[in-house]
């Protein structure tokens, strides 16, 4: 039995296969993906639909998960009220214009959710809403702090889920650990509430803070940062759609990393 972390698949469902099929991935296994498995790439709703039907797959929320959320929701709430602009709401900037904006690239998962039957979509959005924000798993002396970018500054147990945690979701999945200082409403808390856990979250390409390999490739990324904080990202960069892009498993029992590249 091994069990693994990956992260940022963003769309890209045939990268997500192959990685499985190298880690030779059996039901005795078991793979935390640390959101935002959708938008940018084609196949996201895939994806989710491929976490939904394998128990031994655990889908973490990460912001574009968050912004699917919002945004269905906006888009039903609104519907039902008649309402159809901008100026109708008195909104200047939508929870749509978010996922829509070309930096989030959700268009195209809204388009392939708004072909499935209305009873399928409504089990995805009964699924995400259902999901866990971070998960503390223990393995020997070992703790792993899993979410997809931060964390929450008070004590929550070994598990804290959407539903309980809806004033910090959007911490959570925004704010980073990568930074050096706590975002400002953090401050009346301890920074972090589990100091001495390891860390392993997403959301910031491992490109960007230089870990790539001798073809510029990304690579998973480990990290001491401010306040003695370990931390283990391990997005490579899927989201750029590029040759430096590859999917990087992290193995929590062995610390070993295994990697595929964008297909």
């Amino acid at each position: 039995m091994a069990i693994y972390a990956i992260s940022d698949i963003h769309g890209h469902y045939a990268t997500y296969k192959k990685l499985l099929e190298k880690l030779k991935f059996s039901e005795n296994d078991f793979l935390y993906v640390v959101g935002d498995v959708i938008d940018r790439g084609r196949d996201g709703i895939k994806i989710i639909q491929d976490t939904m039907r394998r128990p031994n797959v655990e889908l973490m929320l990460g912001n574009h998960e968050i912004m699917m959320i919002d945004a269905i929701d906006f888009i039903r709430k609104n519907r039902s009220n008649g309402l159809n602009s901008k100026s109708d709401l008195g909104e200047a900037f939508t929870p749509i214009d978010l996922w829509f904006h070309p930096a989030n690239g959700g268009k195209t998962t809204y388009n392939a959710f708004m072909k499935l039957p209305e009873n399928e979509q409504d089990e995805i959005l009964e699924y995400l809403k259902s999901l866990r924000l971070i998960k503390r798993v223990h393995i020997g002396d070992r703790t792993y702090h899993i979410s997809h970018s931060y964390s929450v500054g008070y004590k929550f147990g070994d598990e804290l889920f959407y539903k309980d945690a809806l004033i910090d979701a959007e911490s959570v999945v925004w704010d980073s650990l990568l930074d050096d200082r706590p975002p400002i409403d953090m401050l009346e808390y301890d920074w972090f509430a589990y100091p001495d856990d390891i860390y392993v979250v997403g959301h910031v390409f491992t490109q960007r803070l230089g870990c790539m390999d001798d073809k510029g490739r990304g690579m998973i990324c480990r990290i001491r940062r401010r306040g003695g904080i370990d931390v283990v990202d391990v997005d490579c960069g899927m989201a750029l759609n590029s040759k430096s892009s590859r999917l990087g498993a992290f193995c929590l029992d062995t610390e070993k990393e295994i990697y595929v590249t964008y297909k």
